[in-house]
């Protein structure tokens, strides 16, 4: 998706209107992941041939594909619908249930003509509670050439503790975590999802496998 300026004239389609032009989606929740998953897509070669859509909130994900599967461009091409959102702090199983619910609510079912296959991932590994950032962390805590930088960062919030500083609770906490590791990068002041495009996080760690092979099989 190309930047634009706040000033730019031109009209904005929503994410949902604009006209679909590959015939896989995935469909993301907010920037965040937005933005990781175009540099994760990229780096696994699929850039082409998949189109990312972002829903922006769990609230508004049903109307947003309602709206989406409604176009002339959807019906005409797309054969594969995969929706990526967050556990939060619920396991796995209730947010996997809100999404079907909105896949069936759009007619995504599979006795739709032409029939569209649908996939759902639930971050951070389809069973736990937590998030992106959760998935994030536990890949750089395996890599070993990390491993200092991800100890640095536990130990800013041992400290923390340590002073009784109040501080969210998991998976929450995941998001703190994931801006102290940040912290540690080069470059200041980094998103999590725009961190993907710098390759401070470690995409080809076996963390990433599960979420590898779900785009793969997109």
């Amino acid at each position: 998706m190309p930047w634009r300026c706040a000033n730019d004239p031109r009209p904005r389609a929503t994410s949902a209107t604009r006209p679909v032009t590959l015939s896989k989606l995935l469909l993301v929740e907010g920037d965040t992941p937005m933005h990781f998953f175009e540099a994760f897509l990229k780096d696994l070669g699929l850039h082409n041939d998949i189109e990312i859509r972002n829903f922006r909130g769990v609230g508004d994900f049903k109307t947003f594909l309602i709206n989406l599967a409604d176009t002339g461009e959807f019906k005409r091409l797309v054969i594969s619908v995969g929706v990526i959102r967050d556990a939060e702090d619920k396991p796995a199983t209730a947010a996997r249930a809100s999404v079907e619910y909105a896949l069936t609510a759009a007619g995504l079912t599979p006795t739709r003509t032409p029939p569209v296959r649908t996939s759902i991932f639930i971050l951070p590994n389809n069973t736990n509670e937590g998030m992106i950032e959760t998935l994030c962390m536990e890949a750089v805590k395996n890599e070993p050439a990390l491993a200092s930088a991800h100890a640095c960062a536990e130990d800013f919030f041992v400290c923390l503790s340590r002073a009784a500083l109040t501080l969210p609770t998991l998976p929450m906490l995941a998001k703190n975590k994931a801006q102290a590791y940040l912290a540690t990068r080069p470059e200041v002041q980094m998103f999590p999802g725009i961190a993907a495009y710098r390759g401070y996080w470690p995409l080809t760690n076996p963390a990433f496998d599960p979420l590898k092979r779900f785009l793969l099989a997109l």
